[in-house]
């Protein structure tokens, strides 16, 4: 009858063997314990089947990336070859946090230099177009032709002030925007 009344108390109390199972791992943490052999004293102290957290990535406050990370995403990125990113990245002792934090500043850094590099396209297509038109004008006599392309100037300019002018990129963007710059080529390639 002893058993069937433990048997209530379990069910009555359902955390009463995860409380249990705590206090013994408890007492037996305080139990002096001698090094594995082979292991540091710090885990061989730890009681048998207690797993130690693996180390997790933490973003920098400053949201830089560093030569380094930039590094091993490609590393990775090559490397891959049918396996996903987080997989290959963990065959490599890179953390897939890390990897993807990594990504995510890259992808945000080109982007920002492609955005970049239309805004000047687009300004630089204006500009020629522009000057095409004024030169007609200064060789048209026809008032009905001047008053024409007069007309077309100002369309132009127009259009070109509609252009998003390039905001300043915060500071870390800025940073990594020069970071990846020179690796530009490499990183598509490695299409992130």
């Amino acid at each position: 009858m002893a058993s069937r009344g433990a048997k209530l108390a379990l069910v009555k109390e359902p955390f009463l063997p995860l409380a249990v199972l705590a206090a013994a791992l408890l007492v037996d943490c305080d139990r002096p314990q001698k090094p594995a052999a082979g292991r540091p004293a710090s885990v061989g102290a730890l009681p048998r089947g207690v797993l130690l957290p693996a180390p997790r990535f933490r973003p920098p406050a400053d949201g830089l990336l560093t030569d380094d990370q930039v590094e091993r995403f490609i590393r990775v990125r090559r490397a891959a070859k049918g396996r996903t990113d987080a997989e290959t990245a963990r065959a490599l002792g890179v953390l897939p946090e890390e990897l993807a934090w990594t990504r995510a500043r890259i992808v945000e850094a080109l982007v920002a230099l492609d955005e970049r590099r239309v805004r000047e396209a687009s300004a630089e297509v204006y500009a020629k177009a522009l000057a095409q038109v004024k030169a007609a004008r200064a060789s048209v006599r026809d008032s009905a032709n001047v008053r024409a392309l007069e007309e077309q100037i100002a369309a132009l300019e127009r259009e070109r002030a509609t252009v998003r002018r390039e905001e300043t990129a915060p500071p870390a963007l800025a940073r990594n925007m020069r970071r990846v710059a020179g690796r530009y080529a490499e990183l598509e390639a490695v299409a992130p």
